[in-house]
């Protein structure tokens, strides 16, 4: 996130990629265990929130990155 890049140094005075050079370590540990991580879910999450649901991940193809947006959708059951 480079505007947080950015206020840290103003705040600091300090370079956060030297002070945190494992940023986000625990992407690292859960995807190398295999377990996807899905986050910054939005839309109508609400709606299924405190119900059982299955969830379904549908990611786009993105040759060359870590990650993806995916189309997250949600199955109730009746």
């Amino acid at each position: 996130m480079p505007p947080l890049y950015v206020e840290y140094t103003k705040e600091t005075g300090k370079d956060p990629a030297k002070e945190y050079p494992e940023y986000e370590i625990c992407h690292y540990i859960i995807s190398s265990a295999g377990i996807p991580v899905i986050e910054r879910v939005g839309g109508d999450i609400d709606k299924v929130s405190g119900k059982r649901c299955t969830l379904a991940a549908f990611p786009f193809r993105l040759e060359g990155t870590g990650g993806a947006l995916v189309r997250l959708v949600a199955i109730v059951e009746e």
